[in-house]
């Protein structure tokens, strides 16, 4: 009987000792190694503050494009590859973010996508029972490596958010559109429902919570015909704003082939400081 509770208080110290590491991991994981985080832990890292006032959520399409240190807006730029609407709501909902005041989500076709491939180490992507150290174990792996590799002498850049330089000719933009003809633009608009209903989740969150919502639909490189399907969802999207006096700001039409890198992501070297610079009123609005 005491050799058994020998053991059970033995398990019960390694369970104890196991969930303050994983815990431990988890809240400081991506302070002290800032190398190899995915976008929302990069947006931690820049913005450590538990809750941000304004947010500008989207995909790849807002990384590119506001330039927080540019902008007198003092939003968060809270774009992330492969995000999707229904990825605000999730961390909305599991409390992995937190907004004061403002929160202005960007859309394109992509970030209406359902079916979009995601970025799997994405916080809200762990099951509620999973340990942390477990859902990122690829990621602890390459850490490890890259301790041994400080420890070697060698050099570890910091991966923060990627910008996007220079701009597509004529024949590689035209390659782009062809794939995303083939592999997009001819989607039924049922494949965008979960994230037009993720919407009105969101709203609903925004009004119980006091925030602002607005909806900006992002640009498109004015070379490349504007697909039947986009045109849909904005139809869509913009009666659903109407219904719910949600504000909406179209920006995508007015910018020039010159801002941009490919069909919908601006570059650094023109597109990024346009945008900000036109945009910011209206974020102040």
């Amino acid at each position: 009987m005491k050799k058994n509770m020998h053991n059970l208080v033995f398990l019960l110290c390694l369970v104890l000792f196991f969930g303050a590491f994983d815990t431990g991991v988890a809240y400081f994981g991506e302070e002290v190694w800032p190398y190899d985080i995915n976008d929302y832990e990069a947006t931690r890292v820049a913005h450590p503050e538990e809750v941000w006032d304004r947010v500008f959520f989207g995909n790849s399409a807002v990384i590119s494009a506001y330039r927080e240190n540019l902008s007198e807006a003092g939003y968060v730029n809270l774009g992330m590859d492969y995000a999707v609407v229904r990825d605000l709501w999730e961390l909305l909902d599991e409390g992995y973010l937190k907004v004061g005041s403002e929160l202005v989500v960007g859309l394109n076709l992509f970030a209406l996508y359902d079916d979009l491939p995601t970025n799997p180490s994405y916080i809200w992507h762990r099951g509620r029972l999973e340990p942390y150290v477990y859902f990122h174990r690829d990621k602890l792996l390459r850490i490890a490596e890259g301790i041994q590799k400080l420890r070697d002498g060698q050099t570890i850049r910091y991966r923060g958010k990627g910008i996007d330089s220079g701009m597509m000719t004529d024949e590689e933009l035209a390659e782009k559109v062809a794939s995303y003809e083939e592999n997009y633009f001819c989607l039924p608009i049922e494949d965008f429902q979960e994230n037009i209903e993720a919407l009105d989740k969101i709203a609903d969150w925004c009004e119980d919570h006091g925030v602002r919502m607005r909806v900006l639909w992002m640009p498109f490189n004015p070379d490349v015909e504007r697909p039947e399907l986009l045109l849909e969802l904005m139809q869509i999207v913009n009666d659903w704003c109407a219904q719910r006096g949600i504000t909406v700001g179209d920006y995508s039409g007015q910018f020039e082939r010159s801002c941009f890198l490919d069909v919908g992501h601006l570059n650094d070297e023109v597109g990024a400081a346009r945008f900000t610079e036109v945009i910011d009123p209206w974020l102040l609005g």
